[in-house]
């Protein structure tokens, strides 16, 4: 009788993770930076540093979410106990939109307060809430062909002493309610820029 192959374990990928998050977080910045020469030789210093306003808020509003994901996603993974393949593909999808998230701020710094700029929060916003859209297909997709998507919790985590099935919706409200909110701020980039980019900090804060 042939022996299953143990899962990797779950400090293999926090470490990747932080080094996902460190380099995501890291080329946040590359932008602010680029700003150094144009506004050094600028006749109006503060002028045109003010005017680079747009790439600061993007700035702010990327370091903000990459940041709250970095803690959620370490405050989270602390209950789990042991992996499954569930859980590497889903830490890997997460981490695929973190690496991402640099490109849609740049987007959103380059395109904020011009005729493209539905276009830039728009992208920022697939960027924001991806991860959940992600999760909750690969839940469908696992569930269709029957594969395990329970997750072990230790006994310290408030819904170990639940049911598997109870675990399961509770996740499935967890993720749903901002892939729900995600659709409808998108959404409504093609209705007002500014509005879907304020549920955007709102979402955040």
């Amino acid at each position: 009788m042939s022996k299953p192959i143990k899962h990797i374990s779950h400090k293999l990928i926090d470490t990747l993770s932080d080094g996902v998050f460190s380099i995501a977080l890291t080329l946040l910045g590359l932008d602010v930076v680029g700003l150094v020469h144009k506004i050094s030789e600028s006749k109006d210093f503060n002028g045109t540093m003010f005017e680079s306003w747009p790439t600061f808020l993007a700035y702010l509003l990327g370091f903000v979410v990459l940041f709250s994901w970095w803690y959620q996603y370490h405050v989270t993974s602390q209950y789990v106990v042991g992996t499954t393949s569930m859980i590497v593909w889903n830490h890997g999808l997460t981490m695929a939109w973190v690496a991402l998230m640099p490109f849609g701020v740049a987007l959103l710094a380059e395109n904020l307060n011009t005729p493209n700029m539905k276009w830039g929060v728009f992208y920022f916003g697939i960027c924001l809430f991806g991860q959940y859209w992600t999760v909750l297909i690969q839940l469908l997709v696992v569930g269709i062909f029957n594969g395990d998507t329970s997750t072990t919790w230790s006994e310290d985590f408030f819904l170990a002493d639940k049911s598997k099935e109870e675990q399961h919706k509770a996740l499935l409200i967890f993720y749903g309610f901002p892939a729900i909110l995600g659709v409808i701020f998108v959404s409504l980039c093609f209705v007002n820029s500014w509005v879907a980019l304020a549920g955007y900090a709102f979402y955040v804060l």
